[in-house]
């Protein structure tokens, strides 16, 4: 078993995006406490604490190989409430093997195209002043975001306002890795739903963080109105799976 100390090293041994993405928590200034990483044989797992809003073991690799390495790792963590993830099929198999439940399966979507070059003339993006509102937009409209201005991971927020002002639909620039980002807090306020204004705002954003590297977002597998608006703009839906011992 080898020991990856930094999210580059983590990048060299993977492709895997969304194993990437939990290796912000080996970096500097990752807001909570220190993740860790491991690679053996064709198996890579990276523990990030409290990454949008859970304590998460991301792995990926061959069956076997991840089986054995998570064997090796997580009698370490016990003391954690530790949710693993990985891709639907891998997590499948590999909860059977460790005698796990899985909680869910939903979807890890990354850009598959080139950036969105919608009309966006509408949206910007929000400052400090719109945390109050953006805060009440989220609990009106999406109450189970895993994104809120006060979460450590919001980087920035993008928004369109209604003629006085106030943000009526929104979407987060959040937990960032080195070379990824990631969309989060998507929201249009009810009274202005049929409009397209999260579809632009998601081009906005996504656009926006294209140029910065590579862009990525979950959603629940059954969320088609969100679905066809992130498959409109070049994201493709893989399926996985959260875990717990």
């Amino acid at each position: 078993m080898q020991e990856l100390r930094t999210a580059a090293e983590v990048a060299e041994v993977t492709s895997d995006l969304m194993v990437r993405w939990a290796a912000q928590a080996l970096e500097p200034g990752y807001p909570h406490e220190r993740g860790a990483a491991w690679r053996s044989r064709n198996a890579v797992v990276v523990f990030a604490p409290r990454l949008n809003r859970a304590d998460r073991v991301v792995h990926a690799g061959d069956e076997d190989d991840v089986v054995a390495l998570l064997r090796e790792v997580l009698p370490g963590l016990n003391g954690q409430k530790v949710r693993l993830l990985a891709a639907a099929p891998l997590a499948s198999r590999v909860s059977e093997r460790l005698g796990h439940e899985v909680l869910a399966t939903f979807g890890w979507l990354h850009l598959d195209a080139a950036a969105p070059q919608g009309p966006t003339p509408e949206v910007e993006w929000l400052t400090g002043a719109d945390v109050p509102a953006i805060d009440a937009l989220l609990r009106e409209a999406n109450p189970g975001s895993y994104l809120f201005p006060d979460d450590p991971g919001a980087v920035r927020w993008a928004g369109i306002r209604d003629t006085d002002g106030t943000p009526i639909s929104i979407a987060g620039d959040s937990w960032p890795a080195p070379g990824l980002r990631y969309v989060s807090g998507v929201a249009t306020h009810p009274a202005h739903r049929g409009r397209g204004l999260s579809t632009q705002v998601c081009t906005f954003v996504t656009r926006e963080l294209a140029a910065l590297g590579a862009v990525t977002l979950m959603a629940d597998a059954d969320n088609e109105p969100a679905l066809k608006v992130y498959r409109g703009l070049g994201f493709r839906y893989s399926p996985i799976s959260a875990s717990r011992g």
